[in-house]
């Protein structure tokens, strides 16, 4: 494909540096859209909206000019394609604005965020506002049915990306890491255990009492949370990493921990429910089906390092192949600019 300019509309994290901000799939995507050769201009939407309200805040005050600002940069670049990443601040009427002034621009909004109408209505809300003004919505789940619930053809399943760059760690290399088990949460956040809904902190008091691992650390519930070049320090020296999210049943949907954990060599416990055992094996994640399977193979693993070490790097390999940053990147563009070839892509025949 030839070199296109994309505007990639998305939350950078240049002034508020909250949460995972070192590993946030905006990155990723313009780190793989500029390895497979194309231009890409990040557009911080929400540190941009900030400057134009009071006090930083971001609320309605600074929307109007932040919109024309959008609009005007739009026009001045004259992109390919334009990528909205969780862009909540463009308003679709800017976005008509947009395709009235550039006729040929293509349009596409990702979200990573769950979709289940039990959980976030909110994104439900902020994914629709934009299906009559985007050519294609990629979310990182696979279940027909919440896919469909939009009424649209074009909406389709996009896969946390992983990126040698930011997830550089190798946890698998060592038979004994700084902490034997990783699990990440905010404290009042809620976490679905084969089925059966707990708190973050009764979850982890529950985990606790029937492992028998004691270096096991847990920022957000029972330490500060942490972020940035921190969090990228406690993964890459943990060897094993919860990822349990507050939905496990949606099909092939994951918190995007699993590719933070997988892409540095973490062995990862995760729910069957997830249909993510359709694409890697228990040779290379440690599914689990019921609670007392998933202690037990915590305790097994951590007893058996060798063969924590051998699953881990099966899983590290097969993800950093399947789902990284420059396939993601490709799948995107292929789809904005023809060319898509299910073939070309691992994930398609699971879905």
């Amino acid at each position: 494909m030839e070199t296109k300019r994309i505007l990639h509309c998305a939350n950078f994290n240049y002034i508020k540096h909250q949460g995972c901000y070192l590993h946030n799939v905006a990155y990723k995507i313009s780190n793989g859209l500029i390895r497979n050769g194309h231009s890409v201009l990040n557009f911080p939407d929400r540190d941009i909206k900030r400057c134009f309200s009071v006090f930083g805040m971001l609320k309605q005050l600074g929307g109007k000019k932040f919109n024309e600002l959008f609009y005007d940069y739009c026009i001045s670049t004259n992109p390919d394609g334009i990528l909205l990443g969780h862009a909540d601040t463009v308003e679709t009427s800017t976005l008509e604005r947009v395709r009235k002034a550039l006729p040929n621009v293509k349009i596409l909004q990702w979200n990573v965020d769950c979709i289940d109408k039990n959980f976030v209505s909110h994104n439900l809300k902020n994914i629709r506002n934009k299906l009559s003004v985007v050519d294609y919505t990629i979310i990182t789940t696979a279940q027909k049915d919440l896919l469909e619930q939009f009424g649209v053809k074009n909406v389709l399943f996009m896969p946390n990306p992983v990126d040698l760059s930011i997830e550089k760690g190798k946890a698998f290399e060592k038979e004994q890491n700084l902490y034997d088990l990783l699990f990440t949460a905010k404290k009042k956040s809620v976490r679905d255990l084969c089925g059966v809904t707990y708190s973050a902190e009764d979850f982890v008091a529950r985990m606790l009492q029937n492992i028998d691992v004691k270096n096991v650390i847990v920022p957000g519930v029972l330490s500060k949370p942490v972020g940035g070049a921190e969090y990228q320090r406690l993964i890459e020296n943990s060897s094993m990493g919860l990822c349990v999210s507050q939905v496990n049943d949606n099909y092939l949907y994951s918190s995007d921990r699993m590719a933070h954990m997988m892409g540095n060599g973490v062995l990862v416990f995760l729910d069957r429910r997830t249909g993510f055992d359709k694409i890697f094996s228990d040779d290379e994640i440690a599914f689990y089906s019921t609670e007392d399977e998933l202690w037990q193979k915590i305790d097994f693993y951590h007893n058996n390092p060798q063969e924590r070490m051998r699953v881990a790097k099966n899983g590290w390999q097969k993800y950093h192949k399947m789902f990284n940053e420059k396939i993601v990147a490709e799948y995107i563009t292929d789809l904005m600019f023809g060319g898509y070839d299910e073939n070309k892509y691992p994930w398609a025949k699971f879905i």
